[in-house]
């Protein structure tokens, strides 16, 4: 079912998927703002729900039939800051914070703002730069007005990071800037050339194209059904993050054996301990205490020469 990246249709396409189809479970939402809204009816009708999205208040305190492969959002902008001042090793950091008034921006906000106070860091400027803006000349001025070396975007996505990395090479200002997850989620920030060339992201699965058995069988399987698709269809970071969503709950229906029901497969999948993605991703826990699945990011460079994603670090986890 379609959601449309919107609420109401969301909802409709719930309670469809549940009182008409009654499907056993089903996997998603892929949106945070979408996930605020469903984790009550998700309860309610106690449906196994395996999501691609970790907003805090689906998994903190645990939700019964809510699982991730991901840790929480704030965790992802607290090591990405840490990335920036200890090994970016900026001198006298002027940091600017560029965030979208979305419930996504919104919750990767907070955890940035306190991380930065950590290292006796408060934003020279904050600067609201929202979905569907091509311009972002008004946020570049400030930023340049305050003199700030580094820019962190939480809450990013392509379509908002592409107008701030073009406008910032317009009016020349070459410093990083440093965005959150779902910037990776195609490889539209690497075709931009120049412009990219200083942008820093954080994720907590591979790409398509990186190493580790689990890629590459992730790679055959696929491309075994959809010959010569690697040079035609682009798969960005949601492909693999869908993949091992796939193969956790795969694994948890193995677990649950034949006597399957709801709470069968919630109690496999809360036995499944440090499970090896092959590289996918860092390793795997759930337990009753704990439904978010993954804990470690890496963080990566964008390449606009090779138009791929650098990972800089190994799996990470935030302090």
């Amino acid at each position: 079912e379609d959601d449309r990246y919107s609420i109401p249709p969301a909802i409709a396409a719930f309670k469809k998927l549940v009182y008409k189809d009654r499907v056993f479970t089903i996997q998603g939402p892929g949106s945070a703002s979408i996930l605020n809204v469903l984790w009550k009816h998700i309860e309610k009708d106690k449906l196994p729900t395996m999501t691609g999205v970790t907003p805090e208040i689906a998994f903190n305190p645990v939700r019964r039939h809510i699982f991730g492969v991901m840790d929480i959002y704030p965790n992802q902008m607290r090591l990405l800051v840490d990335y920036m001042i200890k090994d970016f090793k900026l001198k006298e950091p002027r940091v600017a914070v560029v965030y979208a008034d979305t419930e996504a921006g919104k919750i990767d906000l907070a955890p940035t703002i306190e991380r930065l106070k950590r290292y006796n860091l408060t934003p020279v400027t904050k600067e609201v730069l929202n979905p569907g803006a091509i311009d972002a000349t008004t946020q570049v001025m400030s930023i340049k007005r305050y003199q700030a070396n580094a820019v962190v975007f939480p809450g990013t996505i392509p379509t908002t990071v592409t107008p701030l990395l073009k406008d910032l090479r317009k009016y020349g200002l070459k410093i990083p800037v440093f965005g959150s997850w779902a910037a990776m989620l195609t490889e539209d920030v690497n075709l931009l050339g120049e412009a990219a060339d200083q942008f820093y992201s954080i994720h907590a699965v591979s790409q398509w194209y990186d190493k580790g058995h689990g890629v590459e069988e992730m790679r055959k399987i696929t491309l075994k059904y959809h010959p010569g698709t690697e040079k035609t269809t682009p798969r960005g970071s949601m492909y693999t993050h869908a993949w091992i969503m796939s193969n956790v709950v795969v694994e948890g229906l193995k677990r649950a054996g034949r006597n399957l029901d709801e709470e069968a497969l919630i109690n496999a999948l809360e036995g499944i301990k440090n499970y090896d993605t092959g590289g996918l991703s860092g390793p795997i826990t759930y337990s009753s205490a704990s439904h978010k699945g993954g804990n470690s990011w890496k963080i990566h460079k964008a390449d606009p020469i090779g138009r791929k994603w650098v990972p800089l670090t190994d799996w990470r986890t935030a302090e």
